[in-house]
């Protein structure tokens, strides 16, 4: 093992400890204030109210690790939550013979076709990510409200029980979305930390000409990322809608602030060439950490969303700093 291999794996372990160490404090914090905060049912709540956004900001990693964003992955969930859940139960919301699990697929599909299009925009219509995706936020989030004309679409669990099985009851089906999370979260890190195409992903994000210049393809690279986001946007809302039973136009709500600042907490670079997935997992589950801590010890819900934008905002300003200082 060479002196510099040594150096960086000291480097991600303090790193890692000083994470653990600061999220350890933030629980002792809220636990102080209120005791039961740290309870089973306390910790399988954090643990379920980060999942979703965590599955749309696996890719979402990788794709800021490449130099580009997408601010659209909640508009894209709640898209694509919407087209599933009206595939599966019908039109009039009344379950009809089509297996729930068609619903992922259209989630998958319908994400897919977003990320595409963004893709698209940015690397053929040379529109910036940041720019082209808030548009795409508009548009996915209007159709996402205007669809089901701003109604809850209900049902989806009507299929489940159709087919003689108890959503509440079996263990995969409740834990689904965690069992997604997990595969995803192991499919992310091997993708950036244990392949070619990471090594690649992380060239294009340090310096794009150079990548270009060793004959990289950047465009095909990025446009794979921008389709892998979308679809995981996708699955997320899909996910979501086969947990809940139903899908209400809010879903996606804020996840791309709370993933992107999760991302960034976890040590992830917003300028690209450094990203990681374990680092995320990190950052949302502070994230996570600090909204039901928040809830715990009744902070106003107004005052809540302050300091969630304060977290944002800072983590912003961090690596502004940490850029500078690199």
């Amino acid at each position: 093992m060479t002196t510099t291999t040594a150096r960086g794996l000291s480097d991600n372990l303090k790193s890692s400890l000083l994470r653990a160490v600061f999220l350890i404090a933030v629980v002792a914090i809220f636990a102080v204030q209120n005791p039961a905060f740290i309870n089973g049912a306390s910790i399988r709540s954090v643990i379920q109210g980060l999942v979703f956004v965590g599955i749309a900001a696996v890719f979402l990693t990788i794709l800021i690790t490449a130099g580009e964003f997408d601010i659209s992955v909640g508009a894209n969930a709640a898209l694509a939550g919407t087209l599933a859940a009206q595939y599966v139960v019908g039109g009039e919301g009344v379950a009809d013979d089509r297996s729930p699990w068609s619903g992922l697929l259209i989630g998958v599909l319908v994400g897919l076709i977003i990320g595409l299009i963004n893709a698209f925009v940015v690397l053929v219509g040379n529109v910036p990510s940041f720019i082209a995706t808030i548009a795409m936020l508009f548009i996915a989030k209007s159709l996402a409200t205007y669809i089901p004309g701003g109604k809850p679409i209900p049902g989806y669990r009507d299929s489940w029980a159709e087919q003689g099985i108890d959503f509440q009851e079996s263990f995969f089906l409740s834990n689904f979305s965690i069992i997604v999370l997990v595969v995803m979260i192991v499919v992310g890190h091997i993708v950036l930390k244990r392949t070619h195409f990471g090594v690649v992903i992380a060239s294009i994000g340090s310096n794009k000409e150079a990548a270009r210049t060793s004959g990289t393809q950047v465009k095909r690279v990025k446009t794979i990322l921008f389709a892998l986001t979308g679809a995981g946007a996708g699955l997320a809302g899909a996910v979501s809608v086969l947990h809940f039973g139903s899908i209400y136009f809010s879903l996606g709500s804020g996840w791309e602030l709370t993933a992107i600042a999760a991302i960034v907490l976890g040590g992830t670079s917003l300028f690209g060439g450094r990203g990681t997935i374990i680092g995320l997992l990190f950052g949302l589950a502070l994230m996570q950490t600090i909204a039901s801590g928040m809830v715990a010890v009744g902070i106003d819900p107004w005052w809540q969303t302050v300091i969630t934008g304060g977290i944002v905002l800072a983590t912003l300003v961090v690596e502004q700093l940490r850029r500078k200082v690199s």
